[in-house]
């Protein structure tokens, strides 16, 4: 599948001359995200060069040896009859294929983007510094020192989404994930609308069954390590309802009062 692989370009109903790339991985192939992961394998030990003691964790071990010293490590800290083995572990990166996210000082992250263009030119990639942008933490200084990549000043933002979460400088940020959510399911429930799953088109076990692989992962992705509050779970409960009445007709519930 990856070898004597050949591409050409479609602009306009023209194809231009096939090539053939030097390195890379197929788009959207279900290896590509694995074989990414080991070609860049080698940038996280290069970035934990630059952690420090607010990048490190302390992690148990990561093999044991049975199930009893697995279950020792789950144990908690101070209890007599369980041993922990704990290592340093620093970390100031996330990694997901060639989607990256590093988080440090201000100067260790310059340090940082300074290492990972080195390693994008060792190994023959590049970085999009028009597909990065930089969170800043919120400080009395009015202009934050820019951050460059090739040379190149990274945008900076109050909310990047990192693998469908948003995050802002505080973290995941809880609030913002309702409204994120509501527009991608609804969409996704109008599409199921369009093409059947409605009162006068599938049964009502049809458009269940099709409501709960393609629409409730939409609004329930990332819900897990989320901190919500009551009037983003009202938000998520209102989104719900509306999908649901799409499906089997009808007015959308009342205000209940409590």
């Amino acid at each position: 599948m990856f070898d004597n692989v050949s591409i050409s370009v479609l602009l306009d109903n023209f194809s231009s001359h096939s090539f053939s790339p030097a390195t890379g991985v197929l788009q959207c192939s279900v290896l590509s995200p694995h074989l990414y992961s080991i070609y860049i394998n080698s940038l996280p030990p290069l970035l934990r060069t630059v952690a420090h003691s607010q990048t490190t964790t302390h992690v148990p071990s990561p093999s044991p040896t049975s199930l009893d010293a697995y279950n020792a490590l789950l144990a908690p800290s101070g209890v007599d009859g369980f041993g922990h083995i704990h290592f340093s572990t620093p970390i100031n990166s996330l990694l997901f294929a060639d989607n990256v996210a590093i988080f440090c000082s201000l100067s260790d992250v310059q340090t940082m983007l300074d290492l990972a263009a080195d390693h994008s030119l060792t190994l023959g990639y590049r970085w999009s510094p028009t597909k990065c942008e930089v969170i800043y933490l919120k400080t009395r200084a009015s202009s934050p020192v820019s951050l460059l990549l090739y040379g190149q000043v990274l945008p900076a933002t109050d909310q990047f989404i990192y693998l469908g979460v948003p995050f802002a400088n505080k973290g995941i940020s809880s609030k913002s994930i309702a409204t994120h959510r509501r527009s991608d399911t609804l969409a996704t429930m109008a599409t199921l609308n369009s093409v059947g799953a409605c009162r006068s088109g599938f049964s009502l076990l049809l458009s269940s069954r099709l409501y709960k692989t393609f629409v409730r992962p939409k609004f329930e992705y990332d819900l897990a390590i989320s901190t919500l509050l009551k009037q983003d779970i009202k938000v998520l409960e209102s989104i719900q309802d509306k999908c649901l009445h799409i499906i089997v007709g009808g007015m959308p519930r009342p205000p209940q009062l409590c």
